[in-house]
């Protein structure tokens, strides 16, 4: 046993994650999982994404990524053409910020966003969305939920790269719980 202490790496940490989501992504490809999202399911997905805050296309891909849980890396060009489709429809907006264009959603698009959760929130689309799939996927998922983990995974890399040992530790205990709990609500059903 080497008494030599190995410093924590934060950089290791999140590769080890984004490899583990793209393994887990590959993983539900190749058993046919991977459903292609309707125009309107990428468009909730962006207003969920740019809900909390302005992004580029590049973030906007990343935080849908993460949300699906990797099931889902959307093209810079399928976003960009949604993109065009909310800013038309007055869903969302952009301005250059730097080098970069960056959107953000709108009073409409916020309207959008609340709308398309309550369509989920209908038991009636519900059935109706469990019958023609024969396969889970995020895109039935409800808006809320994506936006909530949506915003995990900046939280976790805030926490790997800032928190001393002792936050991580908490941390860990409270995703261990968290876990816990999501699996109590899986075996309502």
């Amino acid at each position: 046993m080497s008494t030599e202490s190995k410093s924590f790496d934060p950089r290791q940490v999140v590769d080890e994650l984004i490899n583990f989501v793209r393994e887990r992504a590959s993983d539900a490809r190749n058993r046919g999982f991977a459903a292609k999202p309707t125009e309107q399911q990428i468009e909730v997905a962006i207003l969920s994404a740019i809900s909390t805050d302005s992004k580029n296309v590049t973030d906007i891909i990343k935080a849908i990524s993460v949300a699906s849980g990797g099931t889902w890396q959307p093209t810079a060009g399928q976003i960009q053409s949604s993109l065009a489709k909310l800013i038309e429809a007055e869903s969302a907006s952009s301005k250059n910020k730097g080098d970069r264009k960056v959107y953000s959603v709108t009073k409409t698009g916020l309207e959008a966003l609340a709308a398309a959760a309550n369509q989920t929130d209908d038991p009636k689309a519900d059935q109706t969305s469990t019958k023609n799939s024969s396969s889970l996927s995020w895109m039935t998922c409800d808006p809320k939920f994506l936006k909530s983990a949506s915003k995990l995974g900046p939280a976790l890399l805030d926490i790997a790269q800032t928190g001393t040992r002792e936050q991580q530790t908490r941390a860990a205990e409270v995703l261990e719980k968290a876990r816990h709990e999501l699996h109590i609500i899986l075996a309502e059903k």
